[in-house]
């Protein structure tokens, strides 16, 4: 705890686990587990690879920190890791020909506010037969999309982090992410609606 009996933030968690505190590390997988573990299940479809994923971020996550000088929000730099992390395992899924996208069950549906995003005149809820048909097609769709517009879609909109973040993770101008995700957006509509059709 802090001295006004707030939750630590994030520096002071990670300057706790420099000063030999491993319970410091133990809070910060706690707060930032189930966000890694839903970026990874937007590119894997598959609850175990996401799991196994967040859990190897926060390896490499462990044995950099103590090394790690405050630069940027803790988050930037946390999913810096995860994605390169993501580009390491479609780099070796090339390499060794396994499929990295895995085809698993459509879950409950958990992107509503992309969702909303996409409606409009094309998408109408007479057409979609159920929840779980719409889950499906826009995870299919989402799939389409190039590794780098779908990278923008699952930090920005799906994860809610700000341009400015997104830009930081991916190492690109903010113009460079707004352009991305307007594209990505409008891709998305034309495929849901093709869906339909």
């Amino acid at each position: 705890m802090t001295g006004d009996g707030s939750a630590p933030g994030d520096a002071e968690l990670i300057e706790a686990f420099k000063a030999g505190k491993l319970a410091a590390f133990t809070q910060l997988v706690d707060r930032h587990q189930r966000s890694l573990i839903n970026f990874f299940y937007h590119f894997s479809w598959d609850r175990q690879v996401s799991e196994d994923c967040a859990q190897e971020v926060f390896l490499r996550l462990y044995s950099h920190l103590g090394s790690y000088e405050v630069q940027a929000k803790f988050t930037t730099f946390l999913f810096r890791i995860a994605r390169n992390l993501w580009i390491d395992r479609v780099r070796s899924a090339a390499v060794h020909g396994r499929p990295v996208s895995l085809d698993a069950a459509a879950g409950p549906g958990d992107q509503r506010a992309l969702r909303d995003r996409l409606s409009g005149p094309a998408l109408s809820p007479v057409d979609i037969l159920s929840r779980r048909e719409e889950h499906a097609a826009l995870q299919h769709a989402i799939e389409l999309l190039p590794e780098e517009q779908r990278m923008v879609l699952v930090l920005g909109e799906i994860q809610g982090m700000k341009y400015q973040d997104v830009a930081l993770i991916l190492e690109v101008p903010v113009g460079t992410v707004k352009s991305r995700m307007h594209t990505a957006v409008e891709r998305l509509k034309e495929l849901m609606a093709e869906s339909e059709r």
